[in-house]
């Protein structure tokens, strides 16, 4: 067989392999927008188009060369993605996917594409919104070990191998207001996938990124909202030995998630939580951190190592992240080690305190399983907790508060098909538990 013939199935089998078309470039929140006027304290914010400062070289990717060897033909080493591996420019998926992500942050009274550049103050027009963000695209990409071998002379004569994903994502993020430059900020992020493809690493890079520009902004631009925020006592039970110093931020930056949300403002107290069991299920230390008293109208979030949970059956230790009683006054989240606490898991375990239920979109804080590191609460679930984000945990809930809530669950079931219905059942069935 010569090496042209060979050079032609080696290209042949990459089309095959690699598909025709770049990977769908999606905003990751698709969620249905909902009116946050009432809530936002930014009345309206305008995104004008991105700026991409990518070196040119970047933005056409790298793949090794094909080598001949005696068998056929191989290609090793690690990749980058190139604006071809996407179905789209990139400038224009990474700005809708950050206006998507604005969008249903519910901090801002409306976000609205604006086709200027807020940085010449003659091109703003007279209903142009206060303020406009402009944004430099400074690194966008995926990098992936992989091994690509055609051998005709073989059975199987086309095998390929990959490593895990790493995505890379930086945004040079500038605030305008008419007059003048408000805020200025780089903002970046990682994501490794241990499983997946490169394209899918850098697409959940930008995911974090845009969340994480959320969260800037909104901490930036706040403003106190008529009704002032309550305050809600948390005893930790640091069983991961995290330290005062580390309980102190995990708290702040689940607190920034629930004021934002809800205007909820967590106040924690570290607690050594001695006595609990070394090896047992997710059950089995939920029901023992409920040997601790909540503090007075507050709440107990107990954490325990992920290495020391075992579920009854399963050899490889828990498969769930934590637990809590729903609509109770405890929960437990599961630190991946014994000095790390996911500030994921444990606005999730704390949600459902408030009766906050799981749906199928895992860009929501509320999706069964931590796919993603999300900070967004999906509009079902912001619903819940602005309902009841003034429950007194030490008391059995209002009639009022039983009543809208199970109004909330009913019409879920009735028309959101975000949500397993079983999962509503189990709310339910929880919530007239808590009548009793």
């Amino acid at each position: 067989m010569t090496p042209r013939l060979l050079a032609a199935l080696a290209a042949c089998a990459l089309v095959a392999c690699a598909g025709v078309h770049g990977r769908a470039f999606d905003p990751h929140l698709s969620w249905p927008r909902t009116d946050d006027a009432s809530w936002a304290t930014v009345p309206a914010l305008g995104v004008a188009p991105f700026l991409d400062a990518r070196d040119p070289a970047l933005r056409q990717g790298y793949q090794p060369s094909f080598q001949l060897d005696w068998l056929g033909f191989a290609r090793e080493g690690v990749e980058h993605t190139g604006d071809a591996a996407f179905a789209r420019p990139v400038a224009e998926g990474v700005r809708d996917d950050v206006l998507a992500t604005l969008a249903r942050s519910g901090s801002f009274g409306a976000v609205i594409p604006v086709d200027f550049d807020p940085r010449d103050p003659a091109a703003w027009r007279d209903d142009a919104p206060p303020l406009v963000l402009t944004v430099t695209i400074e690194a966008f990409e995926g990098r992936q070990w992989k091994s690509f071998t055609v051998s005709p002379l073989q059975l199987g004569f086309v095998r390929e191998r990959f490593g895990p994903a790493d995505g890379r994502v930086s945004l040079h993020v500038e605030l305008w207001s008419k007059a003048e430059r408000v805020y200025e900020a780089r903002v970046s992020s990682r994501d490794e996938l241990p499983e997946g493809s490169a394209p899918d690493a850098a697409l959940g890079a930008l995911a974090l990124d845009s969340e994480k520009l959320a969260l800037r902004l909104d901490a930036h631009l706040r403003s106190p909202r008529d009704e002032p925020p309550r305050k809600l006592d948390v005893v930790v039970l640091d069983g991961c030995d995290l330290g005062e110093a580390r309980v102190r931020r995990l708290v702040s930056e689940t607190s920034a998630i629930f004021e934002r949300e809800a205007g909820i403002v967590l106040s924690g107290s570290r607690v050594l939580w001695t006595g609990r069991p070394k090896s047992a299920g997710v059950d089995a230390l939920l029901e023992d951190s409920e040997r601790f008293a909540p503090p007075p109208g507050g709440v107990v979030l107990a954490l325990a190592p992920a290495q020391q949970a075992h579920e009854p059956g399963l050899g490889f230790g828990s498969v769930r992240t934590g637990l809590s009683v729903p609509l109770g006054s405890h929960a437990l989240a599961l630190c991946a080690a014994e000095d790390e606490a996911s500030v994921l898991t444990a606005a999730h375990e704390l949600a459902h305190l408030f009766g906050a239920v799981h749906v199928r979109d895992r860009a929501s804080i509320m999706h069964a399983t931590a796919e993603f590191d999300a900070r967004f609460f999906d509009p079902l679930n912001r619903q819940i907790l602005r309902t009841l984000r003034a429950r007194d945990f030490a008391r059995p809930l209002a009639p009022a508060d039983r009543a809208r809530l199970a109004e909330i669950y009913r019409e879920a079931e009735r028309s959101d098909a975000r949500v397993d219905p079983h999962d509503l059942d189990g709310a339910l069935r929880a919530l007239q538990s808590a009548e009793r």
